[in-house]
């Protein structure tokens, strides 16, 4: 990981923990698994794991997006994020759907 997105993945963690969650920088070696976002964390009851990329860098590898597809088929939510903008984005998301819960009519 780049020391860009180091910093930009301490961002996302500083800017999860301002709004309540709990968030933390996955560092990997050889005894992880492979393929693991570099932000984990929980908010707002859901879990949280977001794979950071620089905004001008190249798209996550293979083995990143197949994790992202196993943590979004087991209830996670997990995206590419490019910016804090982007990671805020994701949880606004989250309170949308816990603030409006589940879909009624309303007369």
């Amino acid at each position: 990981m780049s020391q860009g997105e180091s910093k930009l993945s301490r961002s996302i963690i500083d800017a999860i923990r301002a709004r309540g969650g709990f968030a933390f920088k996955v560092h990997g070696n050889a005894l992880m698994m492979a393929g693991l976002p570099d932000v984990i964390g929980c908010y707002r009851g859901f879990m949280l794991a977001l794979e950071t990329k620089m905004p001008e860098g190249k798209g996550p590898e293979p083995i990143q997006r197949l994790r992202i597809k196993q943590i979004r088929g087991a209830g996670g939510v997990s995206y590419v994020v490019r910016s804090v903008r982007d990671a805020r984005r994701v949880m606004d998301a989250i309170d949308r759907k816990i603030d409006l819960g589940p879909s009624e009519a309303v007369d």
